[in-house]
C-alpha cells in the first residue's frame, strides 16, 4: 500500500509514519509539498493524508481513505469525490474545539467588556470607558453541540450561564446543559428569543447557509450577542450590518467570514459594535502536534483494519 501526505509535516514527523507504515505491513509513505507531485504519486495511492484536490484524487483509482486536516469540510467536498462510494474521509471534528471556544469567549467578553474602546483610548491617551455588560447569570444559546459546542459550553459553566442548545445529531443532553432540542426553525427561533449570547457551533452546509438571517437576527434581544468563530456563510452579513446599524442587537464578533480573505469594501468593516479577527479560532501554538498525533493514530486504526476515527457523511458535509 501507498500511503500521499500532503502537508506541511516537519522531516521527524514524516519518519514516524514511515516507521508505523513500514511496521505494519511493510507500507510506503510519499511525502509530497505540492500537487503536481501529488498527482504523479496519485496512481498507486489507497490512502492520503492531508490536502486531497481533485486532480489528485481523479488520479487516484485505488483510493480509499482521506484524512482531512479540517473540522469544516464545505470548502473540501467536491462532487466527484461524494459520489465515489468506495472512499471515506475522516476530518478533525474536536480535535481544534478547546481553542475555538476560547476565541468565541475572548471575542464575547470583549464585546461585553468594550476591550476594543479601551485599546482605542489608550492609543489616544484617553482615560475612559463606554458602559460594560456583565455576562454571569445570563443565559446562553448554542447552534450546535458538537465539539466546538461542548466547550463553549463548558466555560459557560463557569459564568454561572443557563445554556440552551440545538443540535440535529446530539440526543443525549449534558447534565450542564440546561435544554437540548432538534435542530428545527421553530426551535432555532425559541432559543433565539430567549438567548443573552448566541454562538454559532455547527458546520456550513445546504441546510446552515444563511441560517442567521434578518428574521433571525430580528427575534434576538436588542441587549444580546452574536458570536460564530465555525464558519462564514452560516450568517447573512448584509443582514448582520443592518441588525447592528439598527441597533437591533448589541454586537457581533465574527472570526469567519463569507469570503476570505474578507475584501476590502466589505461593509463589515465598517459595522458598528462588530469585532472581526482573521479566521484564527483553531490556532494555537499546539496545534502542529495535535494534527500529527491524530494523523498518526487514525493512520493506524486504518492499517490495523480498524474503523479510522471522524468518518464524515459526505451528503450531510459532516
Amino acid at each position: 500500500m501507498k500511503i500521499l501526505i500532503h502537508y506541511p509535516f516537519e522531516p521527524a514527523q514524516i519518519q514516524a509514519f514511515q516507521e508505523l507504515a513500514e511496521r505494519l505491513g511493510g507500507h510506503q509513505v510519499i511525502h509530497v509539498t505540492d500537487e503536481e507531485s501529488a498527482v504523479a504519486a496519485a496512481p498507486e495511492v489507497e490512502v492520503i493524508l492531508g490536502h486531497f484536490r481533485p486532480a489528485v484524487c481523479a488520479a487516484a483509482p485505488r483510493l480509499r481513505w482521506i484524512q482531512s486536516f479540517s473540522t469544516g469540510m464545505d470548502k473540501f467536498l467536491f462532487p466527484e469525490i461524494i459520489e465515489r462510494e468506495e472512499v471515506q474521509i475522516s476530518n478533525v471534528a474536536g480535535l481544534y474545539a478547546s481553542q475555538g471556544a476560547e476565541h468565541a469567549w475572548a471575542l464575547l467578553l470583549a464585546l461585553a467588556r468594550q476591550i476594543p474602546l479601551a485599546v482605542e483610548n489608550r492609543a489616544r491617551r484617553l482615560w475612559q470607558s463606554g458602559p460594560v455588560i456583565q455576562i454571569s447569570g445570563g443565559t446562553l444559546g448554542l447552534i450546535g453541540l458538537g465539539g466546538f459546542g461542548m466547550e463553549m459550553a463548558k466555560r459557560a459553566q463557569g459564568y454561572d450561564m443557563t445554556i440552551l442548545a440545538i443540535d440535529p445529531v446530539r440526543t443525549e443532553k449534558p447534565p450542564f446543559v440546561a435544554e437540548l432540542r432538534p435542530s428545527s426553525r421553530e426551535n432555532l427561533h425559541d432559543l433565539l428569543r430567549r438567548s443573552d449570547v448566541v454562538m454559532t457551533a455547527c458546520p456550513l452546509t445546504r441546510e446552515t447557509y444563511h441560517l442567521i438571517g434578518r428574521e433571525e437576527l430580528a427575534l434576538m434581544k436588542p441587549t444580546a450577542y452574536l458570536i460564530n468563530v465555525t464558519r462564514g456563510g452560516i450568517i447573512d452579513e448584509p443582514a448582520l450590518v443592518e441588525a447592528l446599524e439598527k441597533g437591533q442587537i448589541a454586537g457581533a464578533g465574527l472570526d469567519v467570514t463569507e469570503v476570505e480573505p474578507l475584501p476590502p469594501d466589505s461593509p463589515l468593516w465598517d459595522a458598528p459594535n462588530l469585532i472581526l479577527t482573521p479566521h484564527r479560532a483553531g490556532a494555537s501554538q499546539h496545534r502542529p502536534r495535535m494534527v500529527f498525533e491524530f494523523f498518526l493514530q487514525n493512520l493506524e486504526r486504518y492499517l490495523r483494519g480498524e474503523r479510522p476515527l471522524n468518518i464524515i457523511d459526505k451528503r450531510r458535509g459532516f
